[in-house]
């Protein structure tokens, strides 16, 4: 089955990513800033080239999006999502909120997600119309427990919210109304497990979203870019349990009109 093959594969490229970035981590790998001015590191580039090396050899006719060496593969049907090391500026502080991002696109719509956190030794995951999972390193993935977003039946102002908001973000005002939360190693996976009600993300790419889009979706969250569709190149993207998901979003909305 080809989505198995490519689920299986997805898995062989975030244990890469982590295995190799963890050999960097903590040794002050050698950084300079990008022309955003984001850093990259030496650790970066070696994953990238890593994992890119794999899907050339093993799915050669598909295009890429990868964070530090753009688009391959222009007009093929199918697409994978790369951010090799997500959270370089964590990982060259030696802190624990960092991993690896990997997903596939099919015809534009997501099929296999794949998001780590190396220092925690977790990997969830999902695929489209059976589930979303969380995995220990090392273990089978018939190994894997399913995740469920819970339903929050609490207003918002009781609601565990965090998020990844730009500079003078027009909702850091808003924090006070909500139980905000302001660090995790993963907020997404915090809502996947039931320790977070939403997430505001402002300013994401599409290679820092497509995991957490398609893992949200399949546990029965809200994913949402204030449009009422889940564009991964949009502003704005929350993520929610079902009871607080209207709530939150319609306050993000009203805050960045």
């Amino acid at each position: 089955m080809e989505m198995e093959s490519d689920l299986l594969l997805a898995h062989r490229l975030a244990d890469l990513a982590d295995e190799l970035a963890l050999a960097f981590f903590g040794r002050r790998p050698a950084a300079r800033r990008k022309d955003d001015g984001s850093p990259v590191s030496e650790a970066d580039l070696a994953v990238e080239r890593a994992v890119l090396a794999v899907l050339v050899a093993e799915r050669p006719g598909d295009a890429v999006l990868s964070e530090e060496s753009g688009s391959t593969g222009a007009g093929a049907r199918r697409r994978w999502i790369l951010d090799p090391i997500d959270g370089t500026i964590p990982f060259l502080a030696g802190r624990r909120d960092w991993g690896t991002h990997v997903a596939l696109e099919v015809d534009g719509e997501l099929r296999v997600a794949v998001l780590s956190r190396p220092t925690e030794g977790t990997t969830w995951w999902a695929v489209k119309g059976r589930g979303a999972y969380a995995r220990t390193r090392g273990e089978p993935l018939s190994a894997s427990r399913p995740l469920r977003v819970p339903a929050v039946a609490v207003p918002l102002a009781a609601a565990r919210v965090g998020g990844f908001l730009m500079p003078g973000s027009p909702v850091e005002p808003l924090r006070d109304r909500m139980r905000w939360i302001d660090s995790s190693v993963c907020l997404v996976a915090d809502l996947l497990e039931g320790r977070a009600d939403g997430v505001v993300d402002e300013g994401g790419h599409v290679w820092d979203r497509a995991p957490a889009a398609l893992l949200v979706r399949e546990a029965g969250g809200h994913v949402d870019d204030l449009r009422g569709g889940s564009r991964l190149d949009a502003r704005w993207l929350v993520y929610a349990a079902d009871g607080v998901a209207g709530a939150l979003t319609a306050l993000v909305r009203d805050a960045a009109a």
